[in-house]
């Protein structure tokens, strides 16, 4: 349970959202005070007066409300020199904390090592600072996916490492951090991480269809869609795991690198994977978004995200406000992916996703950090600068929207 925050999430939720033309996907309640009614312990105008719980509706909207489930998903946090050099880590999400503290859980994909015994460096190997990864967490991050590409970038003993700091990151912020995807020892069989939330049993489980440097064994789950071996053992697991839980999510690092589109051997293996019991299939590693889908099933409406994009790098470093076509810009914006599910019946159910459009703009103290596109709009930019991010914005929200009219798929299929 997180500690209580005194953050107006609402307003900001709702400013964002009308400014962007998406719909609202707002909480509500927060955690702990959805807590307290449940046992009964919270004043306000819906209680008699003798604290006792207002009986008929008033019961049935708290119990509906308590069976809805608000997830946040971010794409990659990645680690370049215009991120690790910044003044000010805590800054980088300070648009987007309101959000991320207010939702029941965030998922990102780390794409970084984290080990504090060595210098933190950028591409091709990766290393952080524990403060880095400490900035993200207080941001709001619940769930972070370990398998990509990246992850054995400095070896097993970076890779040890990343898992001793996680840890003591949750210390010290003094809630459970959830992470899955990779192990350190090869006898600790690849398990989906179990995380309780508000009664439900969810299950997380993050593969990579490649790794960078070579292992001297699988200390990164890789389940290559393109290989026909890891798919037959692969969908069978899924089944006999998945329904095990309430709502079971599949983290998937993989796919081709800048593609507007998903290839179709990766999104015909997303559809499997929802008919083999996963609810919400969540891709990265392209570092652009790619559409999604609402698949109607028999156990329930799933989820495809395709690819979440970027969600903090340096890849846009240098775009010119003139070129407002250059392929790298779409390496800099992306969206916070707002997901409701409804529990009931022991499943999940995807009720909701909406698009929040946001971006990485790096401000005059040299601090690239993620801004949706009205938080932007307050940072004092050069008209050039705003003519660029408005003509961005538009297009994203036109990309959004048609992506949502062709989002629903009958029925999964092979």
């Amino acid at each position: 349970m997180r500690l209580p925050r005194t953050l107006a999430f609402t307003p900001i939720l709702l400013l964002c959202l009308v400014v962007t033309d998406c719909p609202g996907v707002v909480p509500g309640q927060e955690r702990e005070q959805t807590d307290l009614r449940a046992r009964g312990l919270a004043g306000g105008p819906n209680r008699g007066q003798s604290g006792e719980p207002a009986r008929g509706r008033v019961q049935e909207r708290t119990a509906e409300r308590e069976r809805r489930l608000y997830l946040s998903f971010v794409g990659d946090i990645m680690i370049h020199p215009t991120n690790y050099l910044a003044p000010d880590y805590d800054a980088i999400y300070a648009a987007l904390r309101p959000i991320l503290l207010r939702d029941t859980l965030s998922f990102a994909n780390l794409e970084f090592p984290v080990d504090a015994t060595r210098e933190y460096c950028g591409y091709p190997r990766f290393n952080a600072p524990r403060e880095y990864l400490r900035a993200a967490v207080q941001a709001g991050i619940d769930v972070f996916s370990l398998a990509n590409n990246h992850a054995f970038d400095q070896e097993l003993e970076g890779l040890r490492q990343t898992l001793v700091s996680l840890e003591a990151v949750g210390r010290g912020e003094f809630r459970p951090i959830h992470f899955q995807g990779v192990r350190e020892c090869l006898d600790t069989p690849f398990a989906p991480a179990e995380i309780r939330v508000k009664g439900v049993r969810v299950g997380f489980m993050a593969v990579a269809q490649v790794v960078n440097q070579p292992m001297p064994g699988p200390h990164v789950h890789v389940v290559d869609y393109s290989n026909r071996r890891h798919r037959e053992y692969f969908l069978p697991y899924i089944e006999s795991v998945a329904r095990g839980y309430d709502l079971f999510i599949l983290s998937y690092h993989g796919g081709v690198e800048f593609a507007g589109e998903p290839e179709e051997g990766k999104l015909r293996f997303f559809r499997q994977l929802l008919e083999a019991g996963v609810d919400i299939v969540y891709g990265h590693h392209p570092h652009v978004p790619q559409r999604y889908e609402l698949v109607e099933r028999e156990q329930g409406r799933g989820l495809i995200l395709c690819s979440t994009g970027n969600f903090l790098s340096g890849m846009a470093r240098g775009i010119d406000p003139e070129d407002r076509e250059h392929p790298r810009s779409r390496a800099g914006e992306s969206a916070l992916w707002l997901v409701v599910v409804r529990a009931a019946q022991g499943r999940g159910e995807v009720e909701s996703v909406r698009p929040l459009p946001i971006c990485n703009y790096r401000d005059g103290r040299g601090i690239t950090a993620v801004y949706t596109f009205a938080a932007l709009a307050g940072e004092g930019l050069s008209e050039p600068w705003l003519a660029y991010y408005r003509e961005r914005h538009r297009a994203l929200r036109e990309l959004f929207r048609h992506w949502a009219e062709g989002a629903k798929v009958p029925e999964a299929g092979p």
